[in-house]
Formats: structure tokens, C-alpha cells, sequence
């Protein structure tokens, strides 16, 4: 009994050791870059053969997909939710700039913003032609889920607004194609249109997360005629105003290191992704959040001006 039992647990280390194997793909040179990301297979895939795409944080100024720190956590809960897990790079619009104006500095916010959306749908459209059915794996495409922290959540919602408008490199993808779920830690969206609008698409059902006194991320909007950034709070009046699914977690007098409430709340995770995109649930849940054990964390008093120390 005990021989067995050690050949029981040595067969599951192996299969622990392979799941963990990962597999590294180019999926676009752009500007000299060459954006890669890293592929993990779980044990057991989850019924539905999702898949999750990890974009890391770190103000579009530094960061990679190899940050242990920020995708290790992340990493295992998708492994052990049946997940394939794939973690991108993107270009760094910000990296290297030190001086600016107001007036630069949000043309070049704008800009940074736009490439990590486009390097984001640039990996989705090589996931659906490359990747779908591996040895390894299967992953059917109406089950693809984005997740983001900081930079990392911006950028996530920005591909999904520029996908339901059909804007920049979203035409790429095919038409019937929509991301099963989005998750925000403490993200936004930069409009030259105004308020946030839907217009060919609606977005996928999201799973917002936002601290109300954040000052790096705004957690309401800023705007000056039809330019703005409207931060977790504006975006979900507008999914509220126009019936679209959502999760809205408001972390009461918490700031931004709500960005990575997702080390903690993997529950949280679990219940969005099993109501709203797997049941597909229509659901509209706005609540309020507060932690004190989150006052530790370092991004707590973030604020733009400390992007330019980093």
C-alpha cells in the first residue's frame, strides 16, 4: 500500500512538472519588439476549454510576462481552475520618458494606452489562428478570458472598447469574435469620443475591481471636452445605463493597491468566471469593499508623479 501510494504521489508531481512546462511563441514584431508570451497547459482542462491571458502592470513603463511576482498568483489559480494560461508581453509607451508636459504627457499616455490594446488583440488574433488545438491542449475560442492588474487592467478594457467599436486592430478578429469575460484590478479606458460607448459590440461581461481613493488609476473620470479617462465608477454607469454585465467592487477609502487584491481574492475570481462566463449570467452586482490587511501593500499612496521615480 505504501509502494503504491509513493508511485501515486510521484505520478503527481510529474503531472505537476508538465503542467507547469511552458511553451514561448512570437506572436508579432512591432516597432523592433518582439512580443512573446508564455503558454501553460493545466492537468485537467476545465470543461469548457477556456483560456485566460494574463497582461502584467507596471504603469506601461516596466514590467514582462517573466514577473514572477505579479504572474506566479495568478498562474496557479488558472492552472488549478483547468485554465490554459497564457502571459504577454507588450510595448512599454512609457518607458525611458522622463520629462513631459501635462499636454505631452497625455498624448503620450494616449499613446502607450493604444499600443498595449493593439499588442494585446495582436496575441488574441494569433491565439485563435495558431493555438486553439495543441497535443497539449484545446482551447475553444467563445471562452477566452482577459485579465489585468494597473496597466496591465487599462489595458484589457481598452481592447475590449476598441473590439466593440471595431477600432485600431480589432478589425483583425473575426467578426462573431467577443472575449468571454474581462477582470480589471484597478483599470480604465482613454476615450477621444467622450463618454464610454459601445457602438458595434457590447463588451464582455466584466469583473471590475477599484479602490475610491485611488490616485494613480482614477477611480471616477477625467475629461476635458471629448478627451477623457474614466476610470472603474464611469464605466459602470455606463454598463448600468445600457443593461451590460458587470461586477463592480468598490474598495471603500483604499487606493491602488487594490491592483493586486487578486493575490487574495482568487473566491472572487471564481464566482465571476463560473456566473458570468461560464453560466452566462446576466447578472449586475455593485458592492462595497474594505480590507484593512490591504493598507500594507506599497502602491497604496501611488500617484503619477511617482511613475517618473520608477
Amino acid at each position: 500500500m505504501k509502494k503504491i501510494l509513493t508511485l501515486s504521489l510521484l505520478m503527481l508531481m510529474v503531472l505537476s512538472a508538465i503542467a507547469q512546462k511552458k511553451q514561448t511563441y512570437e506572436y508579432v514584431v512591432k516597432d523592433t519588439h518582439h512580443l512573446k508570451m508564455d503558454v501553460y497547459a493545466p492537468v485537467k482542462q476545465n470543461d469548457q476549454h477556456a483560456c485566460l491571458i494574463y497582461i502584467f502592470g507596471g504603469g506601461f513603463i516596466n514590467g514582462s510576462r517573466n514577473d514572477t511576482a505579479q504572474v506566479n498568483p495568478i498562474k496557479r489559480w488558472a492552472l488549478e481552475h483547468g485554465f490554459v494560461f497564457v502571459a504577454i508581453d507588450y510595448r512599454l509607451g512609457l518607458k525611458g520618458l522622463q520629462h513631459y508636459s501635462i499636454v505631452s504627457g497625455v498624448k503620450k499616455f494616449r499613446l502607450a494606452i493604444d499600443m498595449a490594446a493593439e499588442d494585446l488583440i495582436d496575441a488574441t488574433s494569433y491565439l485563435l489562428k495558431n493555438l486553439l488545438k495543441t497535443p497539449q491542449y484545446t482551447i475553444d475560442p467563445a471562452y477566452i478570458v482577459t485579465m489585468g492588474n494597473s496597466a496591465g487592467a487599462i489595458t484589457a478594457l481598452q481592447a475590449d472598447y476598441f473590439l466593440g467599436n471595431r477600432m485600431h486592430n480589432a478589425t483583425q478578429l473575426p467578426d462573431t469574435f467577443r472575449y468571454a469575460g474581462v477582470m480589471s484590478f484597478a483599470g480604465g479606458i482613454f476615450s477621444t469620443n467622450g463618454r464610454v460607448k459601445y457602438r458595434v459590440q457590447p463588451p464582455a461581461p466584466t469583473l471590475f475591481c477599484h479602490g475610491t481613493a485611488d490616485n494613480l488609476v482614477n477611480y471616477k473620470q477625467t475629461e476635458f471636452a471629448n478627451i477623457g479617462f474614466y476610470g472603474s465608477s464611469a464605466i459602470v454607469k455606463r454598463f448600468e445605463k445600457y443593461d451590460y454585465p458587470y461586477y463592480f467592487r468598490r474598495y471603500r477609502e483604499m487606493g491602488h493597491e487594490v491592483a493586486i487584491v487578486y493575490f487574495i481574492h482568487g473566491n472572487l475570481m471564481e464566482d465571476f468566471v463560473n456566473n458570468y462566463v461560464f453560466k452566462k449570467q446576466h447578472l449586475r452586482i455593485d458592492e462595497s469593499y474594505r480590507n484593512p490587511a490591504l493598507d500594507k501593500y506599497r502602491w497604496k499612496n501611488y500617484k503619477v508623479r511617482d511613475l517618473k521615480k520608477s
